[in-house]
């Protein structure tokens, strides 16, 4: 009959010290994190303690988004979002989480709808003043290009009609693109984006 030797485990003492040589299964964290690194099975020599950041006792499986971490004596298992997208709930700017733990002060996991949505404490909601400040600035813009452009026209065809070069063409065109200017400027652009742009005379 054939009789297979078990290796012998190691024994450690109160202080941590091996009394009896063997093996063990140790579980090993990071230095700075006291994140769970993985199970390693080492030999123990008698005198010697278990290697640094490593212990006996096993952790338990970890529950999703939860990581495994080291805190004095025993397991703790903090909320894990290290790689996922948090909004900024002052300007919603996104980043990535890097760190264990809940998310930092000022941040949520919850992406903002629009350009447009402030953070109430709870969830995102449209802030219809900056949504229409940010309209009208931009109705303010394209107003000011358009008048820059009749502008530009007008010079030109004006210099035509001055100099008394101008065709029949030329004069009409030069009414339409000053009914075309004044009509520019007397639009309201708080009332963007709800604006009738004039046709432009081209």
């Amino acid at each position: 009959m054939k009789y297979e030797l078990q290796p012998a485990v190691a024994i450690l003492d109160e202080n941590g010290l091996t009394t009896s040589a063997g093996w063990s299964i140790i579980y090993n964290v990071d230095s700075q994190t006291g994140e769970y690194q993985g199970a390693t099975y080492q030999f123990l020599p008698v005198g010697v303690g278990l290697p640094a950041y490593a212990y006996l006792d096993a952790p338990k499986k970890a529950e999703d988004d939860h990581a495994i971490v080291r805190q004095g004596d025993k397991w703790i298992y903090p909320v894990d979002h290290r790689g996922k997208a948090i909004y900024s709930t002052e300007t919603g700017a996104e980043s990535t989480v890097t760190n264990i733990g809940d998310t930092p002060e000022g941040y949520t996991l919850l992406k903002p709808t629009s350009d447009f949505d402030s953070w109430n404490g709870k969830k995102w909601v449209l802030d219809k003043e900056k949504q229409h400040q940010y309209d009208v600035t931009t109705a303010q813009s394209q107003q000011s290009q358009l008048l820059n452009d009749a502008n530009s026209a007008i010079s030109n065809l004006q210099d035509a009609v001055d100099a008394e070069i101008a065709t029949e063409q030329q004069t009409e065109m030069l009414k339409k693109w000053k009914k075309y200017r004044f009509e520019l400027n007397q639009l309201d652009v708080n009332t963007a984006p709800n604006i009738q742009w004039p046709a432009n005379p081209q």
